[in-house]
């Protein structure tokens, strides 16, 4: 009978789904744990703060199909829990292993430091946020338990939960037993669901593809770009897909984003009579607060957990056995002329010396931007104004909207991918969250350009609703704190600062910051069509 210790079989599920480096903040419950993934040869990223390990480990989660954060009990597992909500929300692949008590205190009443109302809490909250949990109080469970949460967080891409009594972590497991069994494919729903769609695509005129964010989750985006190029049909994403279909790819056409987002672009979508939803989940901020206008009768719709055609329903499917039926089903067809739209409503600006503003930030972006380059998102105009920027890889909360996830995403873009450099776009309300992980970032070496959207305010909820007083947001020195943690800082005023910033941070090979200063009443044309569309709704609830 083989044996291995509890922490080591975990370290080797983890191992072999590609992770390298997992993040965290110590803490005397999960230090056994700690010690025992050094033994096995992965390394934690130490961040500042649970939060950041959170929104660092689900970024790296996105690019490489799992992210795992190391947290202690209490105080540092419930620190973390609102990242795990914005990764079960927005459908990321991260696994949270938190270090526990001992089993013995189990049967005791709940005195221990970082305890809260039972030895249950912790487990009882995450239940909430999770797809699977698992407490491993027993050798005999211990490895059926970790593959049933591991596994559910690599075929579902939805957070895990596993808990470790300290006591647990070196008890010797068997690796005896059969292996699990895998859940049989529904062939003939698949069969019959790619018919029922092949023959609506076959016989579409001007059918168009809109791109969610599960098609990145779920390594289908080869898949979703030979289906359209099969069928000679124009691809669109939604805000949270943003680059799950490529943006340089010719069939690319933009962002469908309801009311908000481009004009012409809503217009095709909208008319089309056979619009295709891949792998996105129609939900308020999608569906650019419900005003999207797609016809039922029109629409097919295909997610991980349902496929719907019209009014039929299909469960139990799988996006990549379906795409692999449409792939030989669907028929070679040409369709009505949409290239006019590629690089229709792209923001201008005039270069010059007046004042920075959203639109030309946008635009210095777009002529900087390299294949080399991940953007990294956090929430506000950066994220609205971002969604015009042209690029392969984009990585933003754009459903759960959680701010503070911009800079410590940017660490754990650049751990996942290490040849990368991101480039960071955060407001100030956001960098003064999570914002002091740059310091993080120059410990580790890494290099990312963080654009620092200065408006001196929460801008978004100050044009959602009015001027007061709690918008209002201290101008910090930006550039003092880069330099003060070892990182280049530059600050930009004018549209010719930003550019000149622009070609001094890529001259940098450390960390460079640049402090965008903004006058606090401009914003994108997306985001003012975004709060005005809110503002009725705010400010009848404030009055």
């Amino acid at each position: 009978m083989t044996v291995v210790k509890l922490a080591e079989y975990l370290f080797k599920r983890i191992s072999d789904a590609g992770v390298e480096h997992t993040f965290g903040v110590p803490g005397d419950f999960v230090l056994p744990v700690y010690a025992a993934q050094e033994r096995f040869g992965l390394k934690t990223v130490v961040m500042t703060h649970e939060p950041s390990a959170g929104y660092a480990a689900d970024a790296y989660a996105r690019l490489k199909g799992l992210g795992v954060a190391l947290v202690t009990y209490g105080a540092g597992g419930l620190n973390i829990v609102n990242p795990v909500a914005l990764a079960y929300a927005e459908e990321s692949p991260l696994l949270v292993i938190s270090g526990a008590p001992e089993t013995r205190h189990y049967r005791q009443k709940p005195e221990l430091h970082h305890c809260v109302k039972n030895f249950q809490t912790q487990y009882n909250v995450f239940a909430e946020v999770t797809e699977a949990q698992a407490l491993l109080g027993c050798p005999g469970s211990a490895r059926r338990e970790i593959d049933r949460v591991v596994d559910s967080v690599l075929s579902k891409s939805r957070p895990g939960y596993i808990e470790i009594p300290r006591d647990m972590v070196n008890q010797e497991i068997s690796l005896s037993g059969a292996a699990p069994i895998k859940e049989e494919r529904r062939t003939e729903a698949v069969s019959e669901a790619a018919a029922e769609i092949a023959g609506r695509l076959n016989s579409a005129q001007h059918p168009v593809l809109l791109v969610g964010a599960e098609i990145r989750r779920f390594k289908l985006m080869d898949a979703v770009v030979a289906l359209s190029e099969k069928l000679n049909a124009p691809a669109v994403t939604s805000i949270l897909g943003k680059a799950s279909f490529p943006e340089s790819h010719p069939n690319f056409i933009g962002i469908y984003f309801g009311h908000f987002g481009s004009t012409a672009v809503r217009k095709y979508v909208e008319s089309s009579d056979c619009v295709v939803c891949l792998g996105a989940v129609l939900t308020e901020m999608e569906t650019g607060g419900y005003t999207a206008k797609l016809d039922p009768d029109r629409l097919i719709q295909m997610t991980a957990a349902e496929t719907t055609v019209g009014y039929h329903s299909y469960r139990g499917i799988e996006l990549s056995q379906l795409l692999s039926e449409l792939a030989v089903s669907c028929s070679t067809t040409r369709h009505a002329d949409w290239t006019a739209l590629r690089s229709t409503e792209s923001p201008t600006h005039p270069a010059g010396s007046g004042e920075l503003t959203v639109i030309g930030i946008i635009e210095e972006l777009n002529r900087f931007l390299r294949r080399e380059h991940i953007v990294v998102s956090d929430v506000g105009d950066c994220l609205y104004a971002g969604l015009s920027l042209k690029t392969d890889t984009f990585i933003a909360p754009g459903y759960y909207s959680s701010m503070g996830f911009g800079v410590p995403a940017g660490i754990g873009a650049q751990m996942a991918v290490p040849e990368s450099r991101p480039v960071v776009l955060v407001g100030d309300g956001g960098f003064q969250m999570t914002g002091m992980e740059i310091s993080t970032a120059v410990k580790l070496g890494l290099n990312p350009i963080v654009i620092v959207f200065n408006n001196g305010s929460y801008g978004m909820l100050r044009f959602v609703d009015q001027q007061r007083d709690y918008y209002k947001l201290p101008r910090w020195d930006y550039v003092s704190l880069a330099k003060a943690v070892g990182a280049d800082g530059v600050q930009a005023a004018t549209q010719a600062d930003f550019h000149a910033a622009l070609k001094q941070a890529d001259k940098s090979k450390q960390l460079c910051l640049i402090d965008a200063r903004l006058k606090n009443d401009d914003i994108s044309p997306t985001l003012k069509r975004l709060t005005d569309h809110f503002r009725k709704k705010i400010r009848a609830a404030t009055l």
